[in-house]
């Protein structure tokens, strides 16, 4: 992975020389030394016209979806997420399609209710993914349960349901795929990934006029996903990963800030990290698989060990 990178972005790659141990993938006390690396200018992030969207009602016969507005239900919903603001409540009713998801204002003036009675999965469930700063609208997905390899998914396709006319707009196809995404805290910006057999890409989506920037992230397939945005909103990390055990995976911490627009490799080819989060604005918190806790200084490099806290941040 790390000639993957060096390749793809003109970007500080941090390299960490790991050495065997039995109880911890790193040193006692890794320090990563910065090294810049300049690369071919074609290799910047590249611009892509805007994406089409596309109304889900209707759709051809048998109806996949379907958008109507409802009675709310009197029976328990498997699961219940309300809006930030408490002005609405999505339930989800039903795991095996026909599916529902009812989403409801708090003083029973409207109830829209989504129908997915697609074949995609055998079992899956509509979930909330985000709901925008405006409360405008709605952004949810198809959630299948799966199990195997899996590191990074957030659901598959992404659906925009408008609170104020019912409209449903497809904004990823789920086509039966595995998709990592995620959408700013500002509501403006979607994070998802374009995946061949021959390259990854990473993608960044401006909401408001469907202009995308595009970074290739590998020479090839790799699982990338579990994007956090940064205290402000103004940069993510995201975790790329290739191997095809838990045992053997190796892992890039990626970094973006959205006022530069230049990705870097933060760590590269860590093995077995399975979280990341921001402690502030200029440090990250990581987590391998065995349960060990790090912080890595975005500013000096210096990763060091750190206590697992009793709930990841």
């Amino acid at each position: 992975m790390s000639e993957r990178n060096a390749r793809a972005w003109p970007s500080f790659v941090v390299m960490l020389w790991l050495t065997a141990a039995c109880t911890s993938p790193y040193p006692t006390s890794p320090t990563l030394t910065p090294r810049p690396t300049v690369l071919p200018s074609a290799t910047q992030g590249r611009k892509v016209e805007p994406a089409p969207t596309v109304s889900a009602t209707p759709l051809s016969s048998p109806m996949i979806w379907r958008v109507a507005s409802v009675d709310p239900s009197a029976a328990e919903p498997d699961s219940a997420e309300r809006s930030p603001d408490g002005e609405w409540t999505a339930s989800s009713f039903g795991t095996y399609p026909p599916i529902v998801m009812q989403v409801a204002r708090a003083d029973g003036s409207v109830t829209w209710e989504i129908t997915y009675a697609g074949e995609d999965w055998f079992e899956v469930w509509l979930r909330p993914v985000h709901w925008s700063v405006d409360g405008r609208y709605l952004y949810f997905t198809l959630a299948p349960f799966v199990d195997g390899f899996v590191l990074y998914m957030n659901g598959s396709g992404l659906q925009r349901l408008d609170l104020v006319s019912g409209e449903m707009t497809e904004l990823l196809a789920g086509a039966g795929l595995l998709q990592s995404f995620s959408i700013s805290p500002d509501s403006t910006q979607l994070v998802f990934f374009r995946v061949s057999e021959d390259e990854t890409w990473l993608v960044l989506r401006d909401l408001e006029d469907g202009r995308e920037t595009e970074w290739k992230l590998a020479d090839g397939p790799v699982q990338a996903g579990a994007v956090r945005w940064s205290p402000d909103g103004t940069a993510f990390v995201l975790l790329a990963s290739e191997g095809f055990s838990y045992e053997e995976v190796l892992t890039d911490v990626v970094l973006l800030d959205l006022r530069r627009m230049a990705p870097k490799t933060v760590l590269q080819d860590a093995p077995r990290i399975r979280h990341v989060n921001w402690t502030d604005a200029n440090s990250l918190y990581l987590e391998d698989y065995d349960g060990s806790g790090w912080l890595l200084d975005l500013t000096s490099g210096e990763m060091v060990r750190t206590p697992t806290p009793s709930s990841a941040p």
